[in-house]
């Protein structure tokens, strides 16, 4: 009975030290695609070109980066069609080389991801960003096991429009803001418009904080 006691602590201590592995404490910034044309047409509108090229190289410039991760173009699902252009501009304006190693196709593990940002925790502390298909995003936050406390019960009359301006920041696996880009002469809308269309966009995902008036 004491062997069997002593060889089930064994295994429990084993299992906490490789859940504990599996977790990254690099602060880590996830947005989508920019705009996109409406009936799945390539490339990105003007907007979606002028929030890629100009804004989100900008807003991040300060930030610290040291990975640019995203999801190449799978086309099976027609998922991250323009990721990896959005991704680009700002890899390039940080002098770094966009990850496109994790698919967001049923054949990538699911573990690929936080795989990634665990292997790159492991020697650096500088941030990390993800910039994932806008339509994906619940699988994306389920994969990074990201911890969301808040309550998404609110009783809004809005639309469905979708938001590529939302920036969410994580630390230590809990998100703690989601906000926009406050991209100059893109972002911004009617008070009360923000908060049920942002959750309709990552399915029903809590917005823990209100629209930040920052710009490029």
């Amino acid at each position: 009975m004491g062997l069997n006691y002593f060889r089930s602590f064994v295994l429990v201590t084993l299992a906490l030290a490789v859940s504990a592995a599996a977790k990254f404490n690099n602060t880590v910034y996830i947005i989508s695609n920019a705009e996109t044309p409406s009936l799945q047409l390539p490339g990105l509108t003007p907007v979606g070109a002028q929030r890629a090229q100009q804004c989100l190289p900008a807003l991040f410039a300060p930030l610290d980066i040291g990975l640019v991760v995203t999801c190449p173009f799978d086309p099976d699902s027609g998922k991250c069609s323009e990721t990896i252009a959005t991704a680009t501009p700002i890899a390039d304006s940080l002098g770094l080389t966009v990850d496109t190693s994790c698919g967001a196709d049923e054949e990538t593990d699911d573990d690929c991801v936080p795989d990634l940002l665990k292997n790159f925790g492991k020697t650096s502390t500088q941030a990390i960003i993800v910039i994932w298909d806008l339509g994906d995003m619940d699988s994306l936050f389920e994969n990074l096991d990201v911890d969301d406390d808040g309550d998404d019960d609110d009783d809004d009359d809005d639309d469905d429009t979708p938001h590529y301006d939302v920036l969410t920041t994580v630390v230590g696996h809990k998100v703690t803001s989601t906000v926009s880009q406050g991209c100059s002469g893109i972002d911004g809308q009617a008070p009360g418009t923000f908060r049920r269309s942002l959750r309709r966009s990552f399915k029903r995902r809590h917005v823990t904080s209100r629209i930040m008036g920052r710009h490029a």
